[in-house]
């Protein structure tokens, strides 16, 4: 078995199915193994490097499995940062592969082309790297970067292999036995229930806080209704819970008015697989966690530096602590008054802030009853579909670049994401997004993928305008067409690919029809214009109250809200 043949086998048996990339001559010998696997594990061709990556990204995030991407040194390899980063940030599972030449300790700028240390340049960036020079090296390297990836916090590793291994046979005595010492990771999940058993029926108005670190939860998060409190989370875990009749929506700066009320007022936050990360020193957020009591369940130790006050702190993972809350017989005591208080918080607000896009996403998310793979890309079309989700709650997985915020990144996603899970997928994506990456249409249209794309196009860069105009200046640069941003005529380019083009809500209303009844049979894009003026709302100014966003809520209306 040649080095080549071992990586394929090794992922084959970690469950990965596809990977993604663009081939060079350093790396050929292990495309060359894929494809001779490709009834297990496909290489996808896709038309940028970054691309790939981010196609990896969209894999491992939607089925919690192993995503691989690869690239040939240098070049290739460099224009992956960005998908390696997005990963890192949004905790993705990822193996980057990529393959060296010639290596030289030579002090001079650089001796051969394309030759760089990737594994230096990655160090920030993951959780594992390693060149591997030796076929001594290889099974023990592949091992370790594919367990740190999946365990604990999960998160990309990278591997640079000596070309040359990859052609060479790989003896026995280098793959058997290999076992890797770690140490038992620290299960806290029985103490965290004792103290929930301990404070939770002394508080009156107790909140459960999730994140998307109960996305390993995914089959058993309902369990979290034992509880009997009322659950909010963040906007990238919208999806996990929101057919509970307890979940009142998501928090944060461009969080929903009546979530943030309702966090606002709470007395006891048990926060569950949420990396709180506001700043310490916002004058929004710590009012709130500095007059509360908080229960928090986090598998990362690095994490609890951040000195957040009052809180009560237990490691574990969130499937031990799901499992060790199902083992409780009986539920919790629910508190009627404080559901009532958010029954009417939700009730007051929850018209507010629908904007004409958030308008056309209801009606989108209306036509159809299935459930979809839904991938957004960066932007303010993220807000309006996370807007346009909790109001028509239809189901099915919403997938968000949480914190790095790569601009462009949906389409990638989209691909992967629908190798991952065989699901119909949705993309969301703004008119700027839309141009960083469009070559992967063809990826779209050559395989027929059953994608289909909401382009949401204000012919602006909405959300660098609203940032902008925040901060006063009369003088708007590189946001319209009068201030250097335009847009090209995407129906004659989306045709240019052989890609069905809508245009209007009728043709809308009849391809739902057709994919209700019978999916997505051919990759379609449905453009919707609007005004370029029109901000993203609602807002949470610096310094104000967390519930106290704009545009500003009638003042009568808003001190009632106060006092409940």
């Amino acid at each position: 078995m040649t080095v080549a043949e071992y990586i394929v086998n090794e992922l084959v048996a970690y469950g990965v199915t596809d990977t993604f990339g663009i081939p060079g001559g350093v790396i050929l010998r292990l495309l060359y193994a894929m494809d001779d696997r490709k009834a297990e594990l496909i290489p996808h061709l896709n038309y940028h490097e970054q691309m790939a990556g981010f196609a990896a990204c969209g894999y491992a995030q939607s089925s919690g499995r192993l995503g691989v991407a690869y690239a040939t040194r240098g070049p290739g390899i460099t224009n992956m940062f960005s998908s390696i980063a997005e990963a890192y940030q949004e905790f993705l599972p990822v193996l980057f592969i990529t393959a060296h030449g010639h290596r030289s300790e030579n002090k001079s700028h650089f001796e051969y082309n394309q030759e760089l240390n990737i594994i230096n340049a990655t160090s920030e960036i993951t959780k594992y790297g390693a060149n591997v020079e030796h076929l001594s090296d290889v099974a023990i390297e592949l091992k370790r970067a594919c367990h740190h990836a999946l365990t604990g916090r999960k998160g990309p590793v990278v591997l640079d292999f000596a070309s040359q291994l990859l052609g060479q046979e790989l003896p026995e005595t280098y793959t058997s036995e290999i076992s890797l010492k770690e140490p038992p990771p620290i299960n806290e999940a029985q103490k965290a229930i004792e103290k929930i058993r301990l404070l939770l029926p002394l508080a009156k108005r107790p909140l459960v806080l999730i994140g998307d670190g109960l996305r390993n939860c995914e089959h058993s998060v309902y369990h979290i209704e034992k509880l009997r409190c009322p659950i909010v989370s963040s906007r990238a875990s919208q999806d996990l819970i929101c057919q509970s009749p307890l979940y009142y929506g998501y928090i944060g700066s461009h969080g929903l008015r009546y979530s943030n009320f309702i966090l606002s007022k709470a007395d006891l936050i048990i926060v569950i697989g949420n990396r709180m990360a506001f700043p310490l020193e916002s004058k929004s957020f710590q009012p709130i966690v500095k007059n509360k009591q908080i229960i928090r369940i986090e598998i990362d130790e690095s994490e609890l530096t951040r000195n957040i006050p009052n809180v009560s702190h237990f490691i574990t993972d969130t499937v031990c602590f799901i499992h060790e809350l199902n083992n409780i017989p009986h539920c919790f005591e629910i508190k009627p008054d404080w559901i009532k208080l958010c029954d009417i918080l939700q009730e007051q607000l929850n018209t507010y802030d629908i904007s004409p896009p958030v308008e056309k996403l209801i009606q989108c998310l209306q036509c159809l009853q299935k459930e979809y793979m839904y991938v957004c890309d960066i932007g303010n079309n993220e807000f309006w579909f996370a807007r346009a989700y909790e109001a028509v709650r239809p189901g099915g997985r919403a997938l968000y670049s949480k914190a790095y915020g790569t601009l462009g990144v949906a389409l990638g996603r989209a691909i992967g994401a629908y190798y991952a899970i065989s699901k119909d997928t949705i993309c969301i994506i703004g008119d700027q997004g839309f141009q960083y990456n469009i070559q992967e249409l063809q990826f779209i249209a050559y395989w027929n993928l059953p994608i289909g794309i909401i382009l949401l196009n204000n012919s602006s860069s909405g959300m660098i305008s609203d940032h902008e105009q925040q901060l006063s200046i009369s003088r708007l640069v590189h946001v319209t067409e009068q201030t250097g941003y335009t847009t090209p005529d995407f129906k004659k380019i989306i045709q240019g690919y052989q890609i069905d083009y809508i245009a209007s809500y009728d043709e809308w209303l009849a391809k739902a029809n057709d994919i209700e009844k019978e999916g997505i049979k051919r990759p379609f894009v449905y453009e919707i214009n609007f005004d370029s003026g029109i901000q993203l709302e609602p807002n949470l100014p610096k310094g104000n109250s967390c519930q106290n966003m704009t545009p500003l809520l009638d003042e009568k209306l808003y001190k009632w809200l106060e006092q409940l």
